[in-house]
C-alpha cells in the first residue's frame, strides 16, 4: 500500500510538470489563411507583419533593394469515424455493438504558402498566397 501511494504521489508530480504552459506564445508565430486574407494588408510595415504572422521561412533579396518574405505551412489532420449498426443479419444473427461495424480513417494535408514583398522602407507592397488541400 505504501508503495502504492508513492507511485501514485509520483506519477501527479510528473504529470504538474509535464503541464507547464510553453515559454512562446503561439500566437506569435500564428500563420492561418485566414489571418493572410483578414488582416494583411499592402502599406503595412514589416514590424507589423512580424507581429501579425510571425518571422518568415525564407528572405530573399529582390532586384530593387527590397526584400520578399516566404511563410510556408504544411499540416496534417487525421480523422476517423466508427459506423455500427443493429439488428439482425441475414443469417438471424444478431450484430451491432458485437460486430458489424465499419471503420473510416482519412488524412488530409494542407499547405499553405506566402510571399510578401517589401520595398526597402519595409512596407508591404504586394503579396500572394496559395492553398492547397490534398
Amino acid at each position: 500500500m505504501k508503495n502504492l501511494t508513492y507511485v501514485l504521489f509520483l506519477s501527479f508530480v510528473l504529470t504538474g510538470c509535464a503541464m507547464q504552459a510553453p515559454t512562446a506564445s503561439a500566437q506569435s508565430n500564428d500563420f492561418t489563411l485566414g489571418k493572410v486574407q483578414s488582416q494583411l494588408k499592402e502599406g503595412m510595415s514589416s514590424t507589423e507583419v512580424v507581429s501579425l504572422l510571425g518571422s518568415p521561412n525564407l528572405v530573399t533579396s529582390t532586384k530593387d533593394g527590397g526584400e520578399a518574405w516566404t511563410y510556408d505551412k504544411v499540416s496534417q489532420v487525421q480523422e476517423s469515424s466508427n459506423i455500427a449498426g443493429a439488428g439482425a443479419g441475414s443469417s438471424g444473427n444478431f450484430f451491432g455493438i458485437f460486430g458489424g461495424g465499419r471503420a473510416k480513417s482519412e488524412n488530409t494535408s494542407k499547405n499553405l504558402t506566402l510571399v510578401v514583398k517589401l520595398n526597402s522602407d519595409g512596407i508591404v507592397t504586394d503579396f500572394k498566397y496559395q492553398s492547397i488541400k490534398y
